[in-house]
C-alpha cells in the first residue's frame, strides 16, 4: 500500500502530511526521511503538526490501519474546511484533482440519498 510517489496507506497519505511538514527532513513533494516509528508516533506527529491519528487507542498512529486511516483523513479534511462545510475545498486540498474531487462528492452524495436506508440495514445486521 505504497504508491509511486510514495503515499503510504489505506488512504494515501504522504509521509510528510500524516507526521507533519515542520519535520527536518520534509520538502518536494513530502516523502521526507521520516523511520516508522516516527510516522507511527502519536507525540512525533504533534510535534511536528501531522495529520495522524491514533483512532483506535493503541498508543500508534498508523496509516495501514483503517481506524487510524480514515480518523486521519477526516482530521485532514476537517482542518481544510469541511468542519465548516466547505466539503469541495477539502477534498480538492487532499487531492489537487477536479475529476477526484466529483468522484467524491458523487458518492458522498450517494451515500447520503441512501444514509436512513443505510442506518437502517446497518442496525438490522447488528441484531443478527
Amino acid at each position: 500500500m505504497v504508491s509511486s510517489a510514495g503515499a503510504e496507506g489505506h488512504l494515501q497519505f504522504m509521509p510528510c502530511t500524516f507526521v507533519g511538514w515542520k519535520h527536518p527532513t520534509c520538502s518536494g513533494l513530502g516523502k521526507g526521511n521520516i523511520t516508522k516509528a516516527e510516522l507511527m508516533n502519536p507525540e512525533t506527529i504533534a510535534k511536528y503538526g501531522g495529520f495522524g491519528v491514533d483512532a483506535n487507542g493503541d498508543g500508534i498512529a498508523d496509516p495501514y490501519d483503517i481506524e487510524d486511516a480514515v480518523f486521519s483523513a477526516a482530521n485532514y479534511l476537517s482542518k481544510y474546511g469541511a468542519a465548516k462545510g466547505n466539503i469541495k475545498k477539502a477534498v480538492f486540498e487532499y487531492n489537487h484533482s477536479n475529476e477526484y474531487v466529483e468522484n467524491v462528492l458523487y458518492y458522498y452524495t450517494l451515500y447520503d440519498d441512501y444514509h436512513d436506508d443505510l442506518k437502517a440495514a446497518v442496525l438490522l445486521n447488528d441484531e443478527k
